[in-house]
């Protein structure tokens, strides 16, 4: 795995949601410096964040990693993705409770 093709990933994957890298930053708790130096290769990331990162992106760490697509998550974010996007971090698990409650009416 190239540190250059994984923050490139990042990056492209960022810019299509249109996320400025202060906005990644802070739905990971990280510095935007930080993420410049992913994006640029120039600095690994620990386990915790790429997950972080593959979260906040909605996408797989497959994708983020090798290139290739999980069918679990798309590469394409959805309007639902958008929105938590905008959400910080801390306050999606109120908004996961709330999904929770409707999901048995949307069956």
């Amino acid at each position: 795995m190239e540190l250059t093709e994984l923050g490139a990933r990042i990056k492209q994957c960022r810019k299509e949601q249109h996320l400025t890298q202060e906005k990644l930053a802070e739905l990971i708790n990280v510095s935007p410096h930080y993420i410049y130096e992913i994006e640029r290769g120039m600095k690994s990331m620990s386990l915790s964040t790429l997950v972080d990162v593959s979260l906040a992106l909605s996408i797989s760490a497959d994708y983020l990693l090798f290139g290739k697509c999980d069918d679990a998550i798309s590469a394409q974010p959805d309007n639902l993705n958008l929105l938590l996007n905008n959400i910080p971090w801390k306050k999606r698990k109120s908004i996961a409770e709330v999904l929770e409650l409707l999901l048995p009416y949307l069956k």
